[in-house]
């Protein structure tokens, strides 16, 4: 039972992912702008760290084949749940302006149908670039490419409980909007930088408030280094993680303040 119904739900996401890119692709120029951009900006940002290790060749033992790793699982998971979930990023905003009502009127659960209802074009951008950048590693097996698609999709399920719990802080928290963005941002930007260099209270938030560590750090030195202890550490983390924002969604939506704004949308 429990597994027709995650089949389900993984299907009509699927579905529903399609169908607006298929819509996206009917504008192709712009389509093609979209990802194309996405990229770029992915380039210029991994150009940084090429420029940098050609002058100093490690960070405690964090070359440039490792930071595309990195880049390549956090490019890669924030994309999958871009596309397939991008309703996560705007959660506050729709909870703030009372309309989840819309998602009251379906049978499916709100949550899901609040974040899967949106994909992110340029995200596509993100998912070619991370894919791409990973086979310009040294870490390129058949084993390591399925261990690389299977932490990229785990990693995304932490990223997304995260989001959710971030933007579900709405609920109890007025115009909360802009704090949930920038904790994205903050949690984001702890994934551009060799988890070497962090350390004290920086180390402390990537495993706890931003669980950066979650994210893309852990999952890049499985790749890395493969550990098994360490993989049931973010299989646990993930799961958790995932049980606590479904938890925290729904706690708070018994706090909602509806917005009258009940609707089928045809």
């Amino acid at each position: 039972m429990f597994l027709s119904t995650v089949g389900k739900y993984i299907s009509l996401t699927w579905e529903m992912a399609k169908s607006s890119i298929l819509s996206a692709m009917e504008y192709r120029a712009s389509f093609i702008m979209q990802v194309v951009g996405m990229v770029i900006n992915d380039l210029a940002l991994i150009g940084v760290w090429v420029i940098f290790f050609q002058r100093f060749p490690a960070i405690n033992g964090w070359g440039l084949s490792d930071m595309m790793v990195l880049f390549a699982v956090g490019t890669v998971n924030f994309a999958l749940v871009m596309i397939f979930a991008r309703g996560a990023m705007d959660l506050a905003k729709t909870i703030t302006r009372g309309e989840l009502d819309h998602f009251f009127a379906f049978p499916q659960n709100i949550l899901w149908h609040a974040t899967a209802t949106k994909t992110d074009i340029s995200a596509i951008g993100d998912l070619l670039f991370g894919i791409g950048i990973f086979f310009f590693s040294d870490h390129i097996t058949i084993e390591k490419i399925a261990l690389f698609g299977l932490l990229s999709v785990v990693s995304a399920i932490v990223f997304y409980s995260f989001m959710v719990v971030a933007q579900s802080i709405a609920f109890y928290v007025g115009n909360f909007e802009e704090a949930a963005e920038q904790m994205y941002y903050a949690l984001t930007g702890f994934t551009l930088y060799p988890p070497s260099i962090l350390s004290g209270a920086l180390k402390i938030i990537t495993l706890t408030i931003l669980p950066a560590f979650f994210v893309a750090i852990l999952p890049a030195q499985l790749i890395r280094s493969f550990s098994w202890p360490m993989f049931g550490v973010l299989v646990a983390f993930t799961i958790a993680s995932f049980l606590f924002a479904t938890w925290f969604f729904n706690r708070g939506l018994r706090r909602y303040e509806s917005g009258n704004l009940i609707s089928v949308k045809m």
